[in-house]
């Protein structure tokens, strides 16, 4: 019964691994968000994205960068295969009632730990809504849902890696002052007690070597 409730919690921790990257790491652009180095997307900005019909109207209110998120392994393999392949995304996004066709593009990256943990899997696609308004997205159709995210990371990653630095370095100061320092102390009594014992040899080697035969 142990074997299999560590064998069940073993695939539990591996089903959820991605989520639990992306809450880590969310963790570590609180403080980014909170001194206006990010800017936070909020929950109503997320959009659900039904494959099961298509086209889908969206409305888009601001002009910014999104990216499409999937969990489904089917689909993140399709994805994969076409950007390997140069072929042309699945997704056509078109601005309602003219024939403007907005550029979509793959992302070739795989998780990364500041992905929104709001939304399932990771991105595969990505486009540009230069104007706000209303848009029609195409797509096969697919019993399934994917997520509409606001890209407000993408060319940040620089200044999220400083973040993530900096903070690790203020959480390890205190373990450092608290664990580090009785170390210290040891390791030092250790070698005095080391040079004590060599002097202590050494005194008496040169006793011994000065004795009368």
């Amino acid at each position: 019964m142990l074997g299999v409730l560590v064998v069940v919690l073993l695939v539990v921790l591996l089903c959820s691994a991605s989520v639990m990257v992306k809450w880590a790491g969310t963790t570590f652009l609180v403080l980014p968000r909170l001194v206006g180095l990010l800017e936070d997307v909020r929950g109503d900005e997320i959009v659900a994205l039904p494959m099961d019909s298509s086209p889908t109207a969206v409305v888009f209110p601001r002009a910014e960068r999104y990216l499409v998120y999937t969990s489904d392994l089917e689909l993140l393999e399709i994805a994969a295969s076409l950007h390997a392949s140069d072929a042309t995304p699945w997704l056509v996004v078109q601005q309602a009632g003219t024939s403007e066709i907005i550029p979509v593009s793959f992302i070739g990256r795989g998780l990364m730990p500041y992905d929104d943990p709001r939304v399932p899997g990771r991105p595969i696609l990505a486009f540009e809504i230069a104007q706000p308004g209303t848009y029609a997205l195409s797509h096969p159709r697919r019993p399934m849902t994917v997520s509409l995210v606001p890209d407000r990371t993408t060319g940040k990653e620089g200044l999220i890696a400083l973040a993530v630095v900096a903070q690790l370095a203020l959480l390890a100061g205190p373990f450092a002052l608290t664990f580090g320092r009785p170390w210290l102390e040891r390791r030092r009594a250790w070698r005095r007690h080391q040079r004590e014992r060599r002097r202590a040899s050494e005194t008496m080697l040169r006793g011994r070597s000065g004795r009368p035969g």
